[in-house]
């Protein structure tokens, strides 16, 4: 013991057994110089003999990191699994009278890794929750559009998360009317998602009355969905629309939905602009506005919510979108995939676009 840099009784002694870190001293010859207390209730302290593995583990190390720390004089932390317990092993090199020897400062991280590991596992689950979810919500977007003779319908839905806001549906009703129409629940994640379930259904259900008028169905949602009390941070913004495609006749209604749906025809775009308030809980039920119009032959009804890149703050780009709208070169599907491709770059926002053309 009169070889050890420390000794028994020793100030700096009584200061590192006062540590909950284990902590030990080798030399050169890897042997044990020092071992706190705390290290010695753990794993025992063999003075002078030499180290041959890391303390507690049943195999001898093919590499010493204390030695290799006094060769090198660098610095290396390590992690162990001994006995069924995780330590976090930082080794530096120290120098005393004129020799040099490892410092081992030995943690026990057992609580803090098997929270890590759990939460990695939690992580997997959640993961796997919102993969299912994302999968129950692409599956109630109507993967069958109407069939209409004169008509032809398609769809783009892209989240920019793996679960979105947005909602789209069009579907004949029972008096061979068609009702479509757009939605964007505020926010992202699981509960905008989970409100495009309630929102799908509900909108379907008022529509099986026949002759039913876009208001009176956001009026209906309006009451339903204070019945629901949530948040009042969350709300939902709606364009509806029905179409007589015997006439090409229309009527539609706004509920706070920001994105005017665009007709590209012959005559150039126009926009089918009409001020709404959303569906919320900050305001009373109300009587909203409706408005009328045709839709020709040739021309194309273009829904879609604000997740466009820059199309609603710079100008030039509106008038690129009114361009493609009005090229005849893509059509259906091809002009979704076209518009998507050019104006769905930076993903900040969902993007959701329903497309109905008369032909």
């Amino acid at each position: 013991m009169d070889n050890n840099i420390f000794t028994q009784d020793s100030f700096c002694s009584a200061v590192l057994d006062e540590m909950p870190n284990m902590v030990r001293v080798l030399d050169k010859g890897a042997n044990v110089q020092y071992a706190n207390k705390a290290f010695a209730q753990r794993f025992g302290s063999d003075f002078d003999t030499a180290c041959k593995r890391i303390p507690g583990a049943s195999d001898d190390c093919v590499l010493c990191a204390a030695l290799d720390c006094i060769s090198t004089l660098d610095s290396a932390t390590a992690t162990q699994n001994v006995r069924g317990r995780m330590y976090e092993i930082n080794t530096k090199p120290i120098t005393f009278n004129e020799d040099t020897y490892a410092l081992e400062i030995i943690t026990d991280i057992s609580s803090e890794y098997n929270l890590k590991d759990k939460l990695v596992s939690a992580n997997a689950r959640m993961t796997h929750d919102l993969e299912v979810a994302r999968s129950l919500q692409l599956s109630i977007l109507r993967n069958t559009l109407p069939k209409v003779e004169g008509y032809d319908f398609c769809a783009e839905f892209l989240p920019c998360e793996a679960l979105g806001g947005d909602m789209y549906d069009a579907f004949v009703m029972r008096d061979g009317r068609i009702f479509m129409y757009i939605a964007d629940v505020s926010g992202h994640g699981v509960m905008p998602a989970m409100l495009t379930v309630y929102l799908r259904q509900e909108m379907f259900a008022q529509c099986k009355q026949p002759g039913i008028s876009p208001t009176k169905v956001l009026s209906n949602i309006q009451t339903s969905f204070e019945d629901l009390h949530i948040d009042e941070n969350i709300y939902i913004t709606i364009f509806a629309l029905v179409l007589d495609p015997l006439t090409g006749q229309f009527v539609y209604a706004n509920a706070g939905h920001s994105v005017t749906p665009l007709i590209a025809g012959v005559d150039g775009v126009r926009e089918l602009f009409l001020p709404g308030n959303p569906i919320c809980r900050w305001r009373m039920n109300e009587e909203r506005e409706q408005k009328y119009g045709k839709l020709e032959k040739g021309e194309r009804l273009l829904l879609y919510t604000d997740g466009l890149d820059d199309v609603h703050v710079d100008i030039d780009v509106m008038h690129g979108l009114h361009e493609m709208l009005l090229n005849k070169a893509h059509k259906g599907d091809g002009l979704l995939a076209a518009i998507k491709e050019k104006f769905a770059q930076k993903k900040e926002d969902d993007v959701t676009m329903l497309l109905c053309e008369r032909t």
